[in-house]
């Protein structure tokens, strides 16, 4: 009976122990909205209308072929707070209500290539290489869906 004991505990002593670094879980699907966007479109999920620019041009004309004058240009950063941050160019929130193709491409033109700055960034910011330009949605109720894996 002892000798079950003994070697159960010689087989824990010789097992190697985990580092507790090796065991922290990375993420790896880390992605803009405008991706998350597209792939709950790709399931049937209904999203508002909007585009992805990179220049002050796109925006005009994502924002011209949309045809409305009620949307939203979003900075593409991996960080939230977006729409209470600050750019490095002067420009306060990284999230704007614009009512006109031209708005779009000033707007944009203030985001692209500049940081901005969040809670979640720190003082160094992150650069802006892309902007999100879609509908304008009155919503009631907002949900957040998140999948969290346990191990």
């Amino acid at each position: 009976m002892f000798r079950a004991v003994r070697s159960a505990s010689a087989m824990a002593k010789a097992m190697p122990r985990m580092n507790v670094a090796a065991q922290q879980q990375k993420r790896f699907l880390s992605i803009h909205e405008y991706l998350s966007m597209e792939l709950l479109q790709k399931q049937g999920i209904k999203t508002p209308r909007g585009g992805v620019a990179k220049t002050g041009a796109e925006a005009f004309e994502v924002a011209q072929k949309l045809g409305t004058e009620d949307m939203v240009i979003k900075a593409q950063v991996l960080a939230g707070g977006r729409g209470k941050g600050t750019f490095d160019s002067g420009l306060k929130g990284g999230v704007r209500t614009i009512f006109s193709p031209r708005e779009a491409q000033m707007f944009a033109e203030q985001m692209l290539g500049h940081k901005l700055v969040t809670k979640q960034t720190g003082a160094a910011g992150k650069i802006c290489n892309s902007v999100y330009i879609c509908e304008r949605q009155y919503v009631r109720r907002e949900y957040y869906f998140a999948v969290l894996m346990d191990r």
